[in-house]
């Protein structure tokens, strides 16, 4: 490439000014956004690594011989208003205790060191709510030590006894973060996540340098009716092409920093970002900005291929081949490949997770690829119904141009596709959670002592909190029959019991022992009853005979309850020794405040630092990770709209000045504005309705013919159908497409006067 060529090829950028000026911005707009997003995606890796490194030190590491242990230590994940809290106890052992990050020095005796989040949350809270939990604040912790600038989090010292069992005996603190233990499924649905998420940022980068094709097609095919050699012209456009990314590409940075602050805000497993931390690895951000020109350039010249065959095709607009089902044939074949592998997949093997990655996203650029087909069956569909010159006008286009017309919607169909399908892994990812708590009245507070022997005082001391209306204590026990089988159940008056519980179901009537049963279990003759403390240690061992004329189901139709155990048990069925048993639970009823049941959690802990205390409406999940995919998958969701959201808009107004020359010839011949913008609004509209049904219901079928596949090798429950909501999102994200499309409407009046034919 000479330099001549490479200053006629910004010449010839440049030449149509303001018109010129208008799609060049718009586009290199566009590969700027593609880039920032791109930058973003290679940035989060680094980031979560380091976000974890500065919270490895709470993850204790197991020693081999605890008498060289330096210290105790203890981490509670808690909450103060809906908000997570960190509690972390240490209690040294040696003279020489580590210091954890973000410290000067351990904290003494009842002494605390919080972040500086959590400092501002106690200047502006009532004092008994929360200050009690923590004992003495006597500095704030450092950056270093903190997961993100937001975080709630004390470190305080204890008395080793405090801790109980829960102690872990270390000799330093972790520097290396431990390896998150997700499910293979939870990891399958993250890989996918994050392809469908990415995949149409690449897609959009290689449309963004494809906006301004027609004209620049015209300007080179005039290049090779006067003699220029395909070569040359591939040249010319590749230097366009290159001048976009070349100027969009570092424009990203500028938008990548710009926008990190607020990046940073997005929430994602359990905190938000230090900024500074969201910074891409230099080699591989080089690399990205060398990719991106070299996608824009590999456009370019895709685009050439049918004006080197025929200048005069392009030049006369003779209406080029129309695309055929054979389009259809990548999908299906990444769809197949994508049962293959995922057939394959059975845990975190990264070849098969690869394989499946790559499935999904041939299938998505599948989509890309047989779109142009679907929008030209739409176009002649569209054509023989009409009943007006505008839909007749946008049919024709639609069916002589399928490759511009779809490139503009594009964008906003893929993110339907993948939008579909992370619906169907989100509510699979919510289901097996297994999110589970007691069915408790909204205005119970429960709590789990640690130190069985406290909690009768404790109960005593919460009857004095202010809004405490009652306390109930229960004693958890084990039921172990002879023949092994065994049963959880809690000893408690049955009444009272049901006064705590919204089960308006349930009824207790004389029976002083009732079930909680699925069917075909029943209770043995006998058991042996033992006391166990929240960790499950043993505490006392009692013979209990069981008479079946005291048994009843608490529920009529005898199933099992979440959060309640299967047997529930009046004190007064063992007599006398009922009282060895320590209650090991509470059931506080409040006034409803959630001032009151801050002030029973501050009240529990402060007497147990080792206290579980729950609200009604806490939710606590057997799998965290799941929920967690959900959160990843719905952050995806949002970002492939909102970028394709983008796409549409810079391709519909770029379409716009393409196609000003034959509007305003329409306008001239006596075509009035109103049928020009319906025009517009239909060549856009109808595929992007008709096409986005079709990804949509892709989008579910895929996911389901994945989740269905796992499932049934892994024997997992049943794979649900993607939530209602979908449609919802949908709909509200094609009327946003569609008011993107209306918003450049105003714009056709002033680019298409008549006037403006005196420089044609």
């Amino acid at each position: 490439m000479t330099l001549s060529e490479v200053r006629l090829g910004v010449r010839l950028a440049v030449a149509d000014g303001r018109r010129s000026a208008i799609a060049f911005g718009l586009t290199a707009l566009a590969v700027a956004i593609g880039t920032a997003v791109l930058l973003f995606a290679v940035s989060f890796m680094p980031a979560l690594e380091e976000r974890d490194g500065r919270s490895a030190w709470r993850q204790p590491v197991q020693i081999e011989d605890p008498s060289q242990a330096r210290l105790s230590m203890a981490s509670f994940e808690d909450a103060y208003d809906g908000q997570t809290l960190v509690r972390v106890f240490l209690a040294p052992l040696t003279a020489d205790a580590p210091v954890p990050p973000g410290l000067s020095k351990l904290p003494g005796l009842g002494e605390a060191y919080v972040s500086p989040a959590l400092a501002d949350l106690l200047a502006r809270t009532p004092a008994d709510e929360l200050a009690p939990r923590f004992g003495s604040v006597v500095g704030t912790i450092g950056p270093e030590g903190l997961r993100s600038p937001g975080e709630l989090i004390a470190v305080m010292g204890v008395d080793p006894a405090q801790l109980g069992g829960w102690a872990n005996p270390i000799v330093g603190f972790r520097t290396e973060p431990a390896p998150h233990n997700l499910p293979p499924i939870a990891l399958l649905i993250l890989v996918l996540a994050v392809v469908g998420a990415l995949v149409p940022v690449a897609v959009f980068v290689a449309t963004a340098t494809r906006l301004a094709a027609t004209r620049r097609e015209q300007r080179l095919a005039a290049l090779r009716l006067i003699g220029a050699t395909p070569a040359q012209v591939a040249r010319l456009a590749v230097v366009e092409a290159l001048l976009y990314t070349g100027i969009g590409a570092p424009a990203g940075i500028l938008v990548f920093a710009l926008t990190r602050p607020l990046v940073a805000q997005i929430p994602l497993d359990g905190g938000t970002w230090w900024p500074e931390t969201i910074a891409p690895p230099l080699g591989e951000a080089l690399a990205l900005m060398l990719v991106v020109q070299v996608v824009g350039a590999l456009a370019a010249l895709a685009g050439m291929r049918r004006l080197s065959l025929s200048p005069l095709g392009v030049q006369r607009r003779v209406t080029p081949p129309q695309p055929s089902a054979l389009r259809l044939v990548p999908t299906f074949a990444g769809l197949v490949s994508l049962i293959v592998s995922v057939n394959v997949f059975r845990g975190p093997d990264i070849v098969p997770l690869v394989f499946v990655g790559a499935s999904f996203a041939a299938i998505i650029i599948g989509i890309a690829f047989a779109g142009p087909w679907l929008t030209a069956l739409v176009g002649r569909v569209l054509g023989r119904i009409a009943r007006g010159p505008s839909a007749l006008l946008a049919g024709r286009r639609l069916a002589d141009d399928p490759r511009g017309s779809f490139g503009s919607i594009a964008g906003v169909i893929m993110a339907v596709f993948v939008a579909s399908a992370f619906f169907t892994f989100a509510a699979y990812a919510t289901i097996h959670a297994g999110d589970f708590h007691a069915p408790t009245r909204p205005n119970v507070v429960q709590a789990l002592p640690y130190n069985a022997a406290s909690a009768e005082v404790m109960a005593a001391r919460l009857s004095s909190v202010k809004g405490v209306q009652s306390v109930l204590g229960i004693r958890d026990v084990g039921l172990v029959a002879s023949s092994g089988d065994s049963m959880q159940a809690w000893v408690v008056p049955c009444e009272s019991l049901l006064a705590e519980m919204a089960m308006p179901e349930a009824s207790c009537g004389s029976a002083r022992i009732h079930t909680i049963l699925p069917p075909g279990r029943a209770l043995a003759s006998s058991y042996e009853v033992v006391s166990y403390d929240s960790r499950f240690e043993e505490l006392v061992r009692l013979d209990f005979p069981v008479d079946p004329a005291t048994v009843a189901p608490l529920v009529p139709d005898a199933t099992s309850v979440e959060g309640l155990p299967d047997v529930i048990i009046d004190p007064i069925a063992f007599g006398d020794a009922a009282a060895q048993l320590p209650v090991t639970r509470l059931y506080v009823t409040t006034d409803g405040a959630a001032a009151t049941s801050e002030r029973v959690r501050a009240a529990v802990q402060t007497m147990d630092v080792t206290a579980t205390v729950s609200l009604a409406d806490t939710k606590v999940s057997s799998v965290p990770q799941f929920a967690e995919v959900a959160r990843i998958v719905g952050l995806g969701l949002i970002g492939s709209l909102l970028l394709a959201g983008c796409s549409l808009a810079v391709a519909t107004m770029t379409g716009l000045l393409e196609r000003r020359r034959e509007y305003t010839f329409l306008r001239a011949a006596g075509m009035p504005v109103a049928r020009l913008r319906a025009l517009v609004l239909l060549q856009a509209g109808v595929p992007l309705v008709v096409v986005s049904g079709f990804s949509a219901l892709l989008g579910v079928v895929v996911a389901q013919v994945i989740l269905r596949i796992w499932s049934a090798s892994a024997s997992a429950a049943e794979v649900p159908m993607p939530d209602p909501s979908l449609a919802l999102v949908l709909g509200v994200s094609l009327a946003v497409a569609m008011a993107v499309v209306v918003a450049t409407l105003p714009a056709v009046d002033g680019l298409t006067r008549p006037t403006s034919l005196r420089s044609e």
